[in-house]
C-alpha cells in the first residue's frame, strides 16, 4: 500500500526549521518509507511571501492547495498565543484548545477529509518546547540567566502550563531574561533536542506525535 506524504502546515521559520530538523528525523527513523516536510503558510501569493501573521482564511487556502497535490495527509504547528479571532470555535480559554482544532477541522471538511487532516495548536507556543529542553539553553545564555530559565519551570508543573498572557507568555517571559532572538536562539536550543524528552515533558505535544505515528501506521488519521 503506498503510503501518503505527510505534511506539516506551519506560521515561521523557526517551527519550520524544528519540524524538519527534528520532529521529521525522528518520525523518519520509524517510518523510512513515508515522505514527510514542513511548509510554512503563503501570506502573500502576489509576492510569494511565506510566514508571519496567519488568518485562518489563509491556513484554509494552504490546506486547500496542499490537499490538491494529491496523496497527503496534513497537520498543522500553531500557536494558541495571539491566535486570530476569526478561527472557528475561537476562545482565550486554553482549556479549550482541542474544541478549536476540532472546529477548524469540521469547518474544512468540505476541502479535505477528515481522515487526512489533523489540526494541531501548541499550548501555548512554540517556546514552550524550548522550556521543556532547558539544557539546550546553555548554547545562548549565561549562568545568571539560566538561573532564570530555571525558576521559571520550578514554577509550572509542565512547560506547557507557562502562562500565556500577552506579558507572561514563554515568549515573553524568554525575552525578559536575555535578548532573545526567535530563529536564532530557538536553533541553538533545540541544536540537540531529544523528542522523546518534549513528549515526556509536554503532554499535549506528546498526543500529537502519537497521534501521527498512529496515522503513519494505517495512512490516515
Amino acid at each position: 500500500m503506498k503510503m501518503p506524504r505527510l505534511i506539516f502546515i506551519v506560521e515561521g521559520d523557526s517551527e519550520q526549521r524544528f519540524i524538519n530538523e527534528h520532529l521529521v528525523i525522528y518520525l523518519s527513523s520509524k517510518f523510512s518509507r513515508v515522505p514527510m516536510h514542513a511548509q510554512k503558510i503563503t501570506t502573500n501569493r502576489k509576492k510569494n511571501v511565506k510566514g508571519g501573521n496567519v488568518n485562518y482564511e489563509l491556513l484554509k487556502n494552504e490546506v486547500r492547495r496542499t490537499f490538491a497535490q494529491g496523496d497527503v495527509l496534513i497537520t498543522t504547528f500553531l500557536d494558541f498565543f495571539r491566535l486570530p479571532t476569526d478561527y472557528p470555535g475561537f476562545t482565550v480559554d486554553v482549556k479549550q484548545i482541542g474544541k478549536i482544532e476540532d472546529a477548524v477541522r469540521a469547518d474544512c471538511s468540505a476541502i479535505i477529509p477528515p481522515t487526512s487532516f489533523l489540526p494541531y495548536i501548541q499550548k501555548h507556543e512554540f517556546e514552550t518546547l524550548l522550556f521543556a529542553n532547558p539544557a539546550g539553553f546553555t548554547n545562548v545564555v549565561n549562568s545568571t540567566e539560566m538561573s532564570g530559565i530555571l525558576n521559571v519551570l520550578k514554577k509550572f508543573s509542565t512547560p506547557e502550563d507557562i502562562n500565556g498572557s500577552p506579558k507572561t507568555a514563554p515568549s515573553k517571559r524568554l525575552l525578559s531574561i536575555f535578548n532573545y532572538k526567535k530563529v536564532a536562539d530557538s536553533a541553538l536550543v533545540m541544536k540537540d533536542v531529544d523528542i522523546d524528552m518534549l513528549r515526556k515533558r509536554c503532554p499535549r505535544f506528546d498526543t500529537w506525535v502519537g497521534r501521527l505515528e498512529a496515522a503513519l501506521g494505517c495512512g490516515h488519521f
